[in-house]
């Protein structure tokens, strides 16, 4: 009898003892528990932030409009519009530049308003001898772009991007919608305008190059995909028609570029 409350009291005091272990091992758990749940976070946020950062392949699919018009080497020369739409791949290079390689179906030209008198080599005069003939031209053409790009870090938002480069343009196709308008019978005054359209590749050269300069800007849509707004001007380098008069005069010819304003829309996807 007189050992048992001693008993008693001893479990008494492993209880307590067993009690405050045991609480103290579940606040340890408590308080570790978050440590270590906000250590892996921390790490994916961190390698987040680097594979953001080491991104090194864009590629992106655009496509758009040009609006198109001859150098005024020649008077008579007007504008048309035309579409554009290819492929890119960016290729990050140090502190904002990058390199950048497209390939686009491009559409080039212009209007050329020209005017025929062949009574002045002696012909008889006829509506194809002596008329005046509006044409639009468009080059169809394979345009490869090679771009230097600087990227303003502005905010992760916001990344404005300037370029300059040069492209390669190979017009495998040149069509021509015309307008033209003359005497339909010699000696009266009866005038009439005929339209009709016409392959017109023997006119132009099929290899030419352009100067680029332009700007874009990157919106985020997804944490790979962001959507592009893109604007360049194209100026031609070397000439798309050579020795071309307006009057079809010999002596009187001069060299005609095409210059082109380009505005595209198109999605971009990084590669880490």
């Amino acid at each position: 009898m007189y050992f048992r409350p001693i008993k008693t009291s001893l479990s008494g005091e492993v209880f307590k003892n067993s009690y405050a272990v045991t609480l103290a091992l579940l606040f340890a758990i408590l308080f570790a528990t978050p440590l270590k749940a906000q250590t892996p976070v921390k790490k994916t946020r961190s390698e987040n932030e680097i594979s953001g950062n080491s991104t090194k392949f864009e590629i992106g699919l655009a496509g758009g409009l040009s609006l198109n018009k001859f150098s005024e080497g020649q008077p008579q020369t007007g504008q048309n519009t035309g579409y554009t739409g290819g492929l890119s791949v960016n290729y990050a290079l140090y502190k904002g530049f990058s390199l950048q390689l497209e390939a686009n179906y491009l559409q080039q030209g212009g209007q050329m308003i020209r005017f025929k008198d062949d009574t002045r080599l002696g012909l008889p005069e006829t509506f194809e001898s002596k008329n005046v003939k509006n044409s639009s031209y468009k080059l169809n053409s394979l345009e490869i772009p090679l771009l230097v790009n600087y990227t303003f870090n502005i905010k992760q938002s916001w990344k404005p991007t300037l370029y300059a480069g040069a492209s390669y343009a190979y017009a495998f196709n040149v069509t021509e919608n015309y307008q033209k308008t003359g005497d339909l019978l010699p000696g009266e005054d009866i005038i009439s305008t005929v339209k009709g359209s016409q392959s017109a590749e023997g006119l132009f050269k099929s290899s030419r190059y352009n100067w680029i300069a332009g700007a874009n800007v990157k919106l985020p849509l997804t944490l790979k995909f962001k959507l592009l707004l893109d604007f360049r001007y194209l100026a031609g380098i070397t000439p798309a028609r050579e020795n071309y008069s307006y009057m079809e005069k010999v002596g009187f010819g001069s060299d005609i570029r095409t210059n082109s304003f380009v505005s595209k829309v198109g999605v971009i996807m990084s590669i880490n």
